[in-house]
């Protein structure tokens, strides 16, 4: 079994997509029969947020993450960061927990694969 872990730093919509791009190789690494985990650090922790503003003619990224998650993807959220962007754990999209820097440690360290976005 491959496992793949994906760090997204980024915040949802910007110019470079580069969360939109982070989910989807998620989303093709899952119908990939990978195992496939999402930490979402820095600026990131914004993909985890509900109610996104969906600019015209973009991906509603939070719809995907939810539709991800269904599909077996583990998505952790920085608690330092999620503190440092105001995010209660109520604004979360279902399905994400808090982590930390020892928690990702731990998914680099049995991962065969590690990306960041």
């Amino acid at each position: 079994m491959t496992i793949t872990t994906i760090v997204i730093q980024n915040a949802p919509y910007q110019s470079d997509n580069k969360a939109w791009h982070a989910l989807r190789f998620a989303g093709a690494a899952l119908a990939e029969d990978m195992t496939v985990q999402v930490h979402l650090l820095d600026d990131g922790v914004q993909v985890g947020r509900r109610d996104h503003t969906v600019p015209d003619g973009a991906v509603n990224l939070e719809e995907l993450l939810g539709e991800l998650i269904e599909c077996g993807l583990t998505v952790r959220a920085c608690g330092m960061a999620v503190d440092d962007c105001g995010i209660s754990a109520d604004q979360l999209i279902p399905g994400i927990e808090k982590g930390s820097m020892k928690s990702l440690a731990g998914w680099v360290k049995a991962s065969d694969h590690v990306m960041t976005f």
